[in-house]
């Protein structure tokens, strides 16, 4: 049975998005991080780029966390800001990671 529109719990849909971006991003971090390990030995500069690319996981993170603050109720509305820190930072992520798996799949 559905609940009627005003009862619903307007924080848990922000704060299930806060915990995706939470799990996320410190899931990526630490794929990261054994990827760059792993690659440490044999192909330097890449575990160099990946190992750089963590510390973003991380600021990926904080900035959701952030952003969470700002939208989160009572305020009800909340703020836009903080979206767009936050899509750069997980695009940088992305890209660094592409670029890794590039020039591992090239040698």
């Amino acid at each position: 049975m559905r609940e009627p529109p005003g009862l619903a719990d307007r924080g848990a849909q922000a704060e299930r998005t806060l915990l995706a971006w939470l799990r996320t991003a410190l899931a990526t971090a630490a794929v990261l991080v054994a990827v760059g390990r792993e690659l440490l030995p044999t192909r330097p500069f890449a575990a160099g780029i990946v190992l750089a690319c963590a510390p973003l996981a991380v600021a990926v993170a904080a900035l959701a966390r952030r952003r969470y603050r700002a939208v989160r109720p009572p305020t009800g509305a909340g703020r836009p800001g903080g979206a767009v820190p936050l899509a750069a930072v997980g695009a940088l992520v992305m890209v660094g990671g592409v670029a890794i798996v590039v020039h591992v799949l090239a040698r």
